[in-house]
């Protein structure tokens, strides 16, 4: 553990540009930070030159299921730090790539689509998961491309997934304090228990707090100064969020 923060100390911040996390212009998408978001002094490094070998879990359909499984967990591999979702890999890169259409398969039921255009013309597409309260909103860039630009997941989970009583990230549940969080294990060990971002209103109690990860941004978003739901942002930079395979049926 002492090795890895020293290791992760080595390299400045990486944030995704005010501009990326902007796109996600609907009514339901979380707002990007401000200029004037506060940023942790510590340093991160989120390997963003480096990749490893991530697996597609046979048991992520079990990981789905199971009511004790955190919604939200996070993993470190050589200084490549990545999320799951419901037991599916966010991965951009060789098997894990598959996580995303794999999930998006296991959540089909109920599953909805709309499309609609901004003043500017561009194009947005929302697909909404009622079975595992999550949504993916993207951008249709041409006929046959589609890039992501969020993943927001509703919390508490779905009564069939557990409910409330399902843990959001580690062992802390929906409806947790920002000070649980930083204390939970899996904060401390993947990012030194810190919040790499805030957004101007986070101080009031009802904001945002991110951590980044090497292919994008968690964000936890408080209401009452309570952890009410999380979206995860998708570094546009990174060409494998854009694969066709993970976005099929999209446009």
């Amino acid at each position: 553990m002492l090795n890895r923060l020293a290791r992760v100390q080595k390299l400045g911040i990486v944030l995704l540009p005010a501009v990326a996390l902007g796109c996600a212009t609907t009514s339901t998408a979380t707002p990007a930070p401000s200029n004037n978001a506060s940023v942790d002094p510590q340093t991160f490094d989120l390997g963003a030159s480096k990749h490893v070998a991530v697996e597609m879990p046979a048991e992520a359909a079990e990981v789905r299921k199971n009511a004790s499984a955190p919604i939200l967990s996070v993993v470190t591999i050589d200084e490549v730090v990545y999320p799951y979702v419901y037991g599916y890999p966010l991965y951009p890169e060789g098997d894990a790539a598959r996580g995303i259409a794999e999930l998006r398969k296991a959540a089909a039921d109920g599953a909805k689509r709309s499309k609609s255009s901004d003043k500017d013309g561009v194009v947005h597409i929302v697909e909404e998961l009622p079975a595992i309260g999550c949504r993916f909103e993207g951008i249709r860039e041409t006929k046959t491309k589609f890039m992501p630009v969020s993943l927001t997941c509703e919390l508490p989970a779905p009564s069939a997934l557990g409910g409330a009583n399902r843990p959001v990230l580690g062992t802390v549940a929906a409806g947790a304090k920002a000070e649980e969080i930083l204390k939970e294990p899996t904060v401390v060990e993947n990012f030194l228990g810190a919040f790499h971002l805030t957004s101007d209103d986070f101080a009031g109690g009802s904001g945002t707090a991110f951590f980044n990860t090497t292919h994008g941004q968690v964000a936890l978003v408080f209401k009452a100064q309570k952890l009410d739901h999380f979206v995860y942002y998708f570094d546009p930079g990174v060409a494998g969020w854009q694969d066709p395979k993970s976005w099929e049926g999209m446009l």
